[in-house]
This record gives C-alpha cells, structure tokens and sequence, in this order.
C-alpha cells in the first residue's frame, strides 16, 4: 500500500480541527473556548485522545515537554470541564468515516462482531454507574461503565459503540441501535448467547441488508424449538410464532406452539412492582419470526461426553453452509482480544477522574486511538521469512510508538512511524489454548500509577 495517500495521523488531525472548529455544536456553553488561552479546542481534544494510563501529570509532560510553558492538571481539568462526550463521539463516527480500505468477507460482506465489556471506575458516591454487588448478605458498592461495540473483524478497527451505565445494561437495545445506523451495503452480524431475542432477530430481519450469526442456548434456557433438536448434526429453517398479547397466549398455548413476550404496551396496569420484567418489543401483536438454525457439535467424536452448539442466522445455506458457519462463528473471537488491548494496551483501565462525563470522554478517547493504531499496523510491511512462524505487529508497542511521535508541538514523520512499528512483531502460535482466568479487579486509584 502507498502509505504516502492514507496518512492516518493527517486524517484525526482534520477531524480533530473540524471538531474543534465547531466545538459550540457539541458543548452547551456559549461562552467556553471563545477566549485566547493556552489551552484551545484543538488541544484539548488531542491531547486527550493520545493519553495513555499514566498519572495525569506524567500525561501532561509528555504532552507539553516541548513547549515554553507546563500545564498544571488544575488547568487541564478546567478545560477539560468545558468540553462533553459528545465531542469525541463525533471525531469517533467522523473518522470512521474515512475508512474507505476495509476488508470484505467473500467480497461482499463486512463482517462485524457485537458485544460488550465493563469497565470500573473510580469510586465516586455521586455517579450514576454505582452498582451493588452481595456476597455472603455483605453488600458492596462500586462504579462502573458497560461499553457495547461494533467491531470490524477484518480490519480490527470499531465501527459503533454505545455507552451505558451497568445498573441500566441493555445489550440488545444497543445492538439494535447500532445495527440501525450502520454503514449501508451487506453486513454480517456475530453475536454471543446473550443476545438472542426473538425481538433482536426480527429487527435484524426487517433492517436491509442485515445478516446475524447468533448463537443460541441448547438446554436450560433454550426455546422449546431447539431445546427438542436431534443430538447429531443439522442445519434447518424455523417458524416461531410470537405473541406480546396475554390473552392470545392464554387462550392458544395448548392448541399450537406459541411464544409469548412480556411486553406492556398492551396492558393496563399502571403501576407495577420493581422487579416485574418487561421484554423489549417494536411489532405487531401477532408476528411470525424465521431463522435458520445449524446445530454442531464442537468436540472430537471421541470424547464420552458430546458438546453441541448451535447458531442462528439468515444467511443462505448455499452459501454459508454448516462447516462455514462455524468457521464464521470463530472470526467473533476478535472482539474479545480488540477488549483486552483497549484496556491494556491503550490504557482504559486507569482513567483519570472520576466523574461521569469525564469517564466517557476518556472511553470514547480511548476507542478513537484503538482505530489509529489499528490503522497505521494495517499499513505496516512485515517481512515474512522461512522461520517456523509468521509475524504480526505487537499492538502495545505500536501504541507506545504512536503516543510518543503522535505529540501537539513535534513534527509528525508519518513514514518513520511505519518503520519504528515494524520493527516489534510477535510470532503467531496457531492452536495455543489457555484457560480464561477471570478475576474480579477493581480501578486502579490516582496515586498508585506507575510512572
């Protein structure tokens, strides 16, 4: 590729100017950045795009080691006050909007992964992210933020996001709403267990050029459908009538099979208990739901005990059939490593405030980095020699390489940069399989960073 037409770093610049530009259309305060000060707009935005996890004065030095004159943190967080989240919101859609190289699935289809992650955040007893946990009847509280995500598995770059606070979780209200406002032309959908709805599926049905791959429970907790499927492999279309009518259900479930959505638009009671679930709904009171159906099993014959998984989707089986959508299926494993690179490569596991509107800012900082690095690898040349593996780009360098020359006041050499990449690779071990060691951890406190 001729790095010389697609200067990643040129492209957030412009975005950032424009955003910067126009920063009254995303602020509500008429009278922020209308002064001459050290700290402008356009300052403000970048250099808290380029932060990384470091106390904030160590941030702040990088930033400005350079310059005539240090900014105090006191200064930074007055300014940073004047700005919202939406601001990096826009620069994030904006910048995504200049992707114009991304990677088509059988050339034809961009292959999208949907999921969620948590993210903890200082304590902060007057945040709207506090959530309660209890162990043992010892009730504890925390904060901490939901990031629902769109990501592009063959460019490794994330097309939407949606933030949410973890007492309010949605996710398949978000996936919705990101499916809604995706880029238009053929797109494949990957989503884990947790967000099979039948009110998802007939959403993602009725959207143009909308395909899905999810997976789907197989026992406790399945829909009698697939709860009955055969124990061997196969690949067939279901009809799954759907009613939000309590009445309709009452008087029909004996009769016919029929699923019933607990959805209150349609009943009259006015108050109702706090634990009473309402399941999301947007159709008709009567509506037939299809989707195809592949049910596989995923270990070897000979084990004594058989693991079956079984996916859902309208894709055709002509052209994705079964061994194909398992293949499929295993590319949404991406989303989970882009996750741990957000936060451990990118530094979203330390942030630098506790407040809300500043958590927000950082994440949506954060995701807006994780694609400019994404980025600038894709343009990076690996040699591939006779070796025993081959060789990718190591992101957390890469993110060190960017957040260091990507500075307000040095001269940006965009065909070094490329060149200082290429020089960390890490090999690619296929096959390599390690247990997922899941630990609770909390936030890591402003005076406890390292330097």
């Amino acid at each position: 590729m001729d790095t010389k037409k697609l200067n990643v770093l040129d492209k957030i610049d412009q975005v950032i100017k424009e955003t910067a530009d126009n920063i009254h259309d995303y602020i509500d305060d008429a009278h922020a950045f209308t002064r001459t000060r050290k700290l402008d707009a356009f300052k403000m935005l970048k250099t808290t795009i380029n932060m990384q996890g470091n106390s904030l004065d160590k941030e702040l030095y990088d930033a400005f080691s350079d310059a005539e004159d240090l900014v105090s943190a006191s200064a930074y967080v007055q300014q940073k006050a004047k700005l919202s989240p939406a601001c990096f919101e826009h620069i994030f859609h904006a910048f995504n909007q200049e992707q114009n190289d991304l990677q088509l699935l059988n050339d034809k289809y961009r292959l999208l992964a949907i999921d969620g992650s948590d993210f903890n955040q200082p304590w902060n007893p007057d945040s709207q992210n506090i959530v309660s946990s209890s162990k043992n009847n010892d009730y504890k509280k925390y904060c901490q933020i939901h990031l629902n995500a769109s990501y592009y598995v063959l460019n490794n770059t994330y097309q939407d996001a949606v933030l949410q606070p973890k007492n309010k979780i949605d996710e398949r209200t978000a996936a919705i709403k990101m499916l809604k406002r995706k880029q238009s032309g053929p797109t494949i959908s990957t989503m884990d267990r947790g967000y099979f709805s039948f009110n998802l599926i007939e959403n993602c049905n009725r959207i143009k050029d909308c395909f899905y791959v999810i997976r789907s429970k197989v026992g406790e907790g399945a829909i009698k459908e697939i709860k009955s499927l055969p124990a061997q492999e196969c690949d067939l279309c279901l009809n799954c009538k759907v009613t939000c009518s309590g009445h309709y259900y009452e008087t029909h479930k004996n009769i016919e099979t029929i699923h019933r959505v607990s959805h209150y638009k349609k009943q009259y009671i006015k108050q109702r208990s706090k634990n009473t679930r309402d399941a999301n709904w947007d159709f008709e009171d009567i509506c037939i739901v299809k989707f195809r159906v592949c049910k596989f099993r995923i270990n070897n014959a000979e084990s004594s005990k058989e693991e079956w998984e079984v996916l859902v989707t309208n894709l055709s089986p002509e052209e994705f059939p079964l061994q194909k959508m398992k293949e499929l299926y295993h590319l949404r494993w991406g989303i989970e490593s882009s996750f741990r690179k957000l936060k451990y490569d990118i530094g979203s596991v330390q942030f630098h405030s506790k407040q809300d509107k500043f958590i927000e800012m950082e994440l949506w900082a954060h995701i807006i980095m994780f694609n400019i690095v994404s980025r600038i690898n894709a343009q990076v040349c690996i040699p591939q020699t006779k070796s025993k593996y081959d060789y990718l780009i190591n992101f957390k360098m890469s993110c060190v390489v960017v957040h260091k020359r990507y500075g307000l006041f040095s001269k940006v050499n965009y065909e070094r940069i490329l060149i200082e990449i290429g020089y960390y690779v890490v090999p690619v071990r296929p096959g390599r399989k390690d247990q997922r060691n899941l630990k609770p951890k909390g936030p890591v406190y402003f005076i406890y960073r390292v330097a």
